[in-house]
């Protein structure tokens, strides 16, 4: 794990959670200046919701924004 700035972020990256449980982000919705809105999911959650596609063919998944300066735990 390193740690990148939310600037860095890109379709592809992983983010981690400090249990280290890791999000992919799978979506670039939203970029502003100074934000950057993603949309994370993970197909090893036991929350359909958190998954890719979920069983009813819908996109699932969180959105979240991040200032881009902040700093989180990534896998670029």
């Amino acid at each position: 794990m390193n740690i990148i700035k939310a600037e860095q972020i890109k379709v592809g990256t992983q983010l981690a959670e400090a249990d280290g449980f890791l999000w992919d982000v799978v979506e670039i919705i939203k970029e502003t200046p100074k934000t950057i809105t993603v949309r994370l999911c993970s197909d090893f959650s036991n929350f359909q919701q958190h998954w890719t596609v979920k069983r009813d063919g819908t996109p699932g998944g969180v959105q979240k924004t991040f200032y881009k300066s902040s700093r989180l735990y990534g896998v670029a």
